[in-house]
């Protein structure tokens, strides 16, 4: 029953774990036919108030760069602020294929990733938990002869006790899986859908890259924030073989596993196992923030 337990809950990870890898790898522009041209109607809408608004932060860069710069310098200044102003035309007209490239490559980082080592990102039963669990279910012999009674009683009791721990352990692993399978699920939809929330803004941000100072910086801002939105996947495909892999090679347990006694095995595998599934889920939902730290 036991076994049973933490089977069922490997069972359910390894069953939803596929449904967020595949969402993990999945290009936001790919998700949806009806997603990807609703995100187009929104994006064409708003890139015909980009020329003019590229504009008027043009001409603000005019009056603060070339005005206020001595008369010797104010030709290359305008110069300067002239083709910066046509690069911006030029990337807003073909905004929509540029944003799409930085998808593709995004998309091909995080592929490279869920290739890499094969389908590794399956629960299993690992060596230490299983033994601890078969030493569990051994109840020591009454034989007199060897075993004073206090010291029979004593083992019995712990071999009891590590029972009752491994079945309230199994069941709290089980409940945890789920949790944490769904929770991996959730983030992998946003994945997908952030990017594309924020993408219809892009042809605004480029215009302001037209300006200077704060209204330049703007442009840069948007662009860090999207490629890491559709980087973060990579990410969170990185997060889940981790803790996988810290899962089933028993990396808490095999610490001290040899020498401890039976309570003290059934607490290190149990502990590992009901906790690298949060931690796994913890990380995939701070993706967003730790990718951001790197731009």
């Amino acid at each position: 029953m036991i076994e049973g337990l933490f089977n069922a809950g490997y069972g359910i990870w390894n069953a939803l774990i596929d449904i967020s890898i595949s969402l993990f790898t999945t290009s936001p522009k790919a998700a949806s036919s009806a997603l990807t041209n609703t995100i187009l109607t929104l994006f064409n809408s708003l890139k015909a108030a980009a020329f003019p608004l590229a504009v008027v932060f043009f001409l603000i860069a005019l009056i603060r760069d070339v005005v206020s710069t001595p008369p010797d310098q104010q030709l290359r200044k305008f110069i300067g602020s002239a083709i910066k102003y046509c690069v911006i035309l030029g990337i807003i007209e073909n905004l929509w294929g540029i944003m799409g490239y930085v998808m593709g490559f995004a998309d091909g980082v995080t592929s490279a990733f869920s290739a890499a080592g094969g389908n590794n990102y399956y629960l299993s039963m690992n060596n230490d938990l299983q033994s601890a669990i078969t030493e569990a279910g051994q109840k020591p012999d009454i034989t007199f002869h060897i075993l004073a009674i206090g010291e029979f009683v004593g083992a019995w009791w712990d071999h009891v006790l590590a029972e009752i721990i491994m079945l309230v352990s199994g069941l709290v692993t089980l409940f945890i899986i789920i949790a944490s399978s769904i929770s991996l699920i959730n983030s992998a939809f946003q994945r997908i859908f952030k990017p594309m929330v924020i993408l219809p803004f892009a042809s605004i941000a480029v215009a302001m890259g037209a300006g200077t100072g704060e209204a330049s910086r703007v442009m840069s801002n948007y662009l860090k924030t999207f490629f890491g939105y559709c980087l973060s996947g990579a990410f969170m495909v990185i997060c889940v073989k981790m803790s996988v892999a810290l899962i089933n090679d028993q990396v808490i347990s095999s610490l001290n596993f040899a020498s401890a006694s039976l309570i003290e095995k059934t607490v290190y595998a149990c502990v590992q196992n009901a906790i690298m599934p949060l931690v796994c889920a913890g990380l995939v939902k701070s993706a967003d923030s730790v990718i951001q730290r790197f731009f």
